[in-house]
């Protein structure tokens, strides 16, 4: 049974590495400052609702291996860091083998700093298949599959003891597999100026701009057009410890979006066709995390923010993800995590609640090593029928650095 080889295949894949873990890292070493490591992971889920489906829900065992490799430069360097990452995914389905894929990613992550500048970038490549489990990009049925090519450069400059400008570029390019989803381009250019209030925590000040294009779809026999949009967030924050147990960042603002196509990609309204109106609303994006003792942190995000669904809707989502770790001693971690999305879906009145909470444990034995295991449930209310669905994952992985 294809059942007991999964289970085989985990087992042997999380103990070939244990006669090598008491080795030096990295694996190889160039010269003085550029490190080579291993980095490999295997994992093996089992899904009660595969595809997040309403009415057809589809169990199956999911065994994903995925070996990689990292390369760091910048060892022995006081302000340059370099990382190159790879991973190659090996996705094998127990029932629905028409699922099995390999996925690839790559991403080159980098860093500057120096005495009044400091500069960030990232370059990345991601193939990815995926049922839409927020309800962005889920159809009925099926999984998603798309690849994904991404370019962030960001920086701050010091203008002087009280004053720093910050600005960055960023673009984002999906696409996908099938013609019934919407391919995109977006590119994102924020601005901010920050003000040290104190020597912990700076006030800020910005605006962000954002475009994007979104491609035509097919939907059934006839094919919806591409359209345009354009956000802008204008924006007042603050950022450090902002509290003695709380640190971390928020910017609240005021969000628009204007469409460059006066009709919407459904089939509503006048001769199959309805307005798609500008829109306006509150645009938050904050991050904090709280040191309750020395064993315990939470993390809460808040985000608020226009986006595209899969088959190129516009829509306004409201997000909230809370999550805690408890630290049980030096090897063993317990975390909880409870998150929520509200996604409106700005011209055809569709909402869909999306709720997600989890628990899982994790064991690091040693610096090479770790394992977890854990349990995860999400529920999709949607006010379109047959969009609603409830799943569970429960699942155990290894991973190892060397």
């Amino acid at each position: 049974m294809k059942l007991k080889f999964f289970l085989l295949s985990a087992v042997f894949i999380t103990s070939i590495g244990l006669p090598i873990a008491v080795q030096a890292a990295p694996l190889v070493s160039i010269g003085d400052s550029v490190d080579v490591f291993f980095n490999g992971s295997s994992s093996l889920e089992w899904q009660s609702n595969v595809f997040s489906d309403e009415s057809d829900a589809v169990d199956d065992f999911k065994l994903t291996l995925s070996p990689g490799f990292e390369v760091n430069v910048g060892r022995g360097l006081s302000n340059v860091d370099l990382s190159i990452i790879t991973r190659y995914d090996i996705v094998r389905f127990d029932e629905v083998t028409d699922l099995d894929n390999e996925l690839f990613h790559i991403k080159a992550v980098g860093s500057y700093a120096g005495s009044r500048l400091s500069v960030n970038g990232l370059v990345s490549y991601d193939e990815s298949q995926s049922n839409g489990a927020d309800g962005n990009d889920n159809q009925k049925g099926k999984l998603s599959a798309s690849e994904t090519t991404a370019a962030n450069l960001n920086g701050e400059y010091t203008l002087s003891p009280k004053f720093s400008f910050g600005a960055g570029v960023n673009y984002n390019h999906r696409e996908y597999a099938e013609g019934s989803s919407a391919d995109r381009d977006t590119y994102t250019i924020p601005l901010d100026i920050f003000y040290e209030l104190t020597p912990k925590v700076d006030l800020s000040i910005g605006y962000t701009y954002t475009s994007t294009e979104v491609s035509s779809t097919v939907s059934g026999a006839s094919e919806v057009s591409g359209y345009d949009k354009e956000q802008h967030f204008v924006n007042v924050g603050a950022r450090g410890d902002l509290l003695p147990k709380l640190n971390g960042s928020f910017k609240i603002g005021f969000n628009t979006m204007d469409s460059d196509d006066p009709s919407t990609r459904d089939g509503n309204g006048p001769e199959g066709r309805s307005d798609r109106d500008s829109d306006s609303s509150l645009g938050l994006d904050a991050s904090f995390t709280y040191l309750a003792t020395a064993k315990v942190n939470t993390q809460l995000s808040l985000n608020r923010n226009f986006d595209v669904a899969g088959q190129g809707e516009s829509t306004e989502a409201t997000r909230v993800d809370l999550s805690a770790n408890y630290s049980i001693n030096t090897q063993y971690t317990a975390t909880a995590n409870l998150g929520y999305t509200l996604r409106e879906y700005v011209d055809t009145g569709r909402e869909d609640d999306n709720y997600r909470t989890g628990v899982s444990l994790s064991y690091v034995p040693n610096q090479y090593w770790r394992f977890s295991t854990g349990y995860n449930y999400t529920e999709n209310s949607s006010s379109d029928a047959g969009q609603s669905y409830e799943a569970h994952v429960i699942n155990v992985s290894a991973s190892l650095r060397y």
